[in-house]
């Protein structure tokens, strides 16, 4: 069964425009596979595909009323429920560098999504709200100005039954920079996010998903010539939550730069996944990348995988280097807050705040974190 009602969405197309090309796309998504199938955990998915096949959702346009927007001083558009209060009309259905083939969801996204194209200095934040048993399709294409910067974040907000899905598109040229966020909030509900990005500049990015029944993230970042990529990535998962999070690098350039770090935290009996695959090619000659890998499982039932991952194709580097770590909350650091006035519970909360915070993170990611441990009970 599609994630999606099919009449539903066949209708749903006649109202967008491009009826012929989305309903071409839609065909590729019912053709592809989820994945190929690998043992490597550089391909492998961990997400239950399953679990989206029975959801059988609704693409609709009843509004649900006001959204609260949760940033001031950004251009926002508001998606509620797949409509945007702030929208203008794109002249295509592509999304920049992302392709259909790239992916399953990615090809259902497309076909029903309306597109926001982004193409002008400055800060936007894009807020996708999504409730009900409804599937809420982003496309959002970005392209620098050369010599500029601009500040994007996605943000997306589901409860119920609800599926916000978005595909990304980020180009950067060089002398440009580029400050992206992708915010996944969710309560039980679920989620899908695939971002790809072309790097001749800078690029700094964050990735936060946090409650989501099942939710899968992905970001590609290809680096040419003399470009930098800093990227943090944070999957936490309460109760029953699986979440998944993939974040790789290709460096394709002389020069090119890449930081990552990558964070999980597991509770209750939640599976998350942090992965990272940072590969530098035989063209990137004097290039160099580090990704760091860290997980913090509390409880006996919850569960996490942390991989960091290095390919490295050409005997001239500057540095390539990862590590990975999985642990639990360590008894011997509660004890030692204990001893400082604290409860245990008390000194548990601390110790994940501090593994989860990093000092570029906006303020949606500091609420969110802060919100979700609270909700830990912490």
């Amino acid at each position: 069964m599609p994630i999606v009602d099919h009449d539903n969405a066949l209708k749903y197309m006649s109202s967008l425009g491009f009826k012929s090309e989305r309903e071409d796309i839609f065909q590729k998504y019912l053709a592809l596979p989820y994945q190929v199938v690998s043992d490597s955990p550089t391909i492998k998915h961990y997400t239950e595909w399953s679990i989206f096949e029975g959801l059988n959702l609704n693409v609709n346009q009843n509004p649900l009323g006001n959204v609260k927007v949760p940033l001031e001083g950004y251009t926002t558009f508001v998606f509620d429920n797949n409509i945007p209060l702030d929208f203008q009309p794109s002249d295509s259905v592509k999304c920049g560098l992302v392709k259909p083939e790239d992916h399953k969801l990615v090809a259902l996204t497309l076909s029903l999504a309306r597109k926001i194209s982004l193409n002008k200095g400055g800060k936007y934040l894009v807020f996708n709200s999504c409730k009900g048993n409804n599937f809420c399709p982003v496309s959002i294409d970005v392209t620098v100005p050369e010599g500029e910067s601009m500040e994007v974040i996605y943000y997306s907000d589901a409860s119920e039954v609800a599926m916000p899905s978005s595909a990304i598109s980020l180009d950067v040229p060089k002398g440009s920079s580029l400050s992206f966020s992708i915010v996944n909030s969710s309560r039980n509900s679920f989620g899908f996010v695939y971002a790809k990005a072309r790097v001749e500049g800078e690029i700094n990015s964050s990735i936060f998903s946090v409650g989501q029944s099942l939710g899968h993230t992905e970001y590609h970042v290809n680096l040419e010539e003399e470009a930098l990529a800093n990227f943090n990535a944070k999957a936490l998962g309460i109760g029953d939550n699986k979440v998944n999070i993939l974040a790789n690098v290709n460096h394709r350039g002389k020069k090119s730069v890449s930081n990552g770090v990558l964070k999980a935290v597991a509770s209750g009996s939640s599976f998350t996944v942090i992965r990272g695959d940072a590969v530098i090619e035989e063209s990137a000659l004097d290039s160099s990348t580090t990704i760091l890998g860290k997980a913090l499982i509390i409880g006996d039932d919850s569960k996490a995988v942390v991989a960091p991952m290095l390919e490295v194709k050409t005997g001239k580097i500057v540095t390539a280097k990862h590590s990975a770590s999985a642990s639990k909350v360590s008894e011997d650091l509660i004890f030692y807050l204990e001893n400082r006035g604290l409860d245990k519970r008390s000194a548990e909360g601390l110790i994940i705040r501090g593994f989860l915070s990093d000092d570029n993170d906006n303020q949606i990611i500091r609420t969110l974190v802060e919100d979700a441990i609270s909700k830990m009970g912490y």
